[in-house]
């Protein structure tokens, strides 16, 4: 499987979304019925503190047509993630992810990664 770096953009107190096809190092689709996944959000790389964690078994990421992952952070869960930071139009804070994906005979593959942009909520 491909591990790429993918930035993301979130909107404070709005649903994310994402539909996510997995490909080999062939550019196959890969059939994800088989597999379980986990991404987690934290300020920083070398840091303990989880602010959102998306997976498989808590039912945040979810397989679509055998090849498509479809990753949901609901609005009240985006409501709640600080984007309070020095001066900056349109306020934001940057966080980090990666996701990881782990087959039915126990391998864990990191698939993705990057930044992370929470942008400010006004509307509320």
């Amino acid at each position: 499987m491909l591990y790429n770096r993918n930035d993301l953009d979130f909107q404070q107190g709005a649903t994310f979304q994402l539909r996510l096809n997995v490909q080999n190092a062939n550019n196959w689709p890969v059939d994800l019925t088989t597999y379980s996944a986990v991404m987690q959000i934290r300020p920083s790389y070398d840091s303990n503190t989880v602010l959102e964690s998306m997976s498989t078994s808590n039912g945040e990421i979810v397989v679509s047509n055998t090849y498509f992952y479809v990753l949901t952070l609901p609005a009240s869960r985006t409501a709640n993630v600080s984007t309070k930071n020095a001066i900056g139009y349109p306020p934001k804070v940057t966080y980090v992810y990666d996701m990881s994906l782990t087959s039915n005979t126990g391998i864990t593959t990191k698939i993705m990664y990057g930044q992370v942009n929470f942008y400010s909520q006004v509307t509320r």
